[in-house]
């Protein structure tokens, strides 16, 4: 039996997902150690996936890659906090977000000159409790960057671990969200660098 468009769709969206999830955990050490303890439970990265966030010179034709396939831009999602550069959101049915930051800001352009604007500087990974995420990823050598955003009880809570540098410049960053409603908000890119 034939495929839809739409079933077509998802399934060139879930392999350029794997993709990024792929190379992010192949390059970040907290990703990898995330996702082999889910492949040992036969599980993978791909139900806890919140989001991923790119940064881009140009958001829209960033979106392309996943606009063409089904996402479209959503508008009712706050980035909360104070975002250096505008954040656009994008979302299709059931899949992970996918922010794309605009780069204006000097770090966040040098940044995209560094490392393109192909790979994603953030993912994000679902978690029920942070708190007992940490500790239980802390055991194995993940450290992480305290103060996280958002208190217990709050509707979103994020933490993000130690980041992964190339070359004395950070690349990459792991973060863990705890939600608890289905709303669809985000922290600001770089809540970890409060200093």
């Amino acid at each position: 039996m034939p495929h839809t468009v739409a079933q077509l769709n998802i399934m060139a969206l879930e392999k350029i997902l794997k993709k990024h999830i792929g190379d992010f955990a192949s390059e970040n050490t907290a990703a990898r150690v995330v996702f082999r303890g889910l492949e040992v439970m036969g599980v993978g990265l791909w139900p806890v996936l919140d989001h991923f966030l790119f940064r881009s010179a140009n958001p829209e034709e960033r979106a392309r890659e996943f606009t063409e396939l089904g996402y479209t831009r959503d508008i009712s999602s706050r980035i909360l906090g104070r975002p250096r550069d505008p954040v656009h959101v994008y979302r299709c049915r059931c899949l992970p977000a996918i922010l794309i930051e605009e780069t204006r800001a000097p770090e966040s352009k040098k940044w995209g000159k560094v490392f393109g604007e192909d790979a994603p500087y953030v993912m994000g990974i679902r978690v029920a409790d942070i708190d007992e995420a940490t500790f239980h990823l802390e055991k194995q050598a993940v450290r992480f960057l305290r103060p996280g955003a958002g208190k217990p009880g709050e509707d979103i809570r994020a933490i993000a671990a130690i980041p992964a540098f190339q070359d004395g410049k950070e690349k990459s960053v792991l973060l863990l969200i705890e939600r608890h409603v289905t709303g669809v908000n985000y922290f600001a890119p770089g809540f970890w660098n409060k200093a």
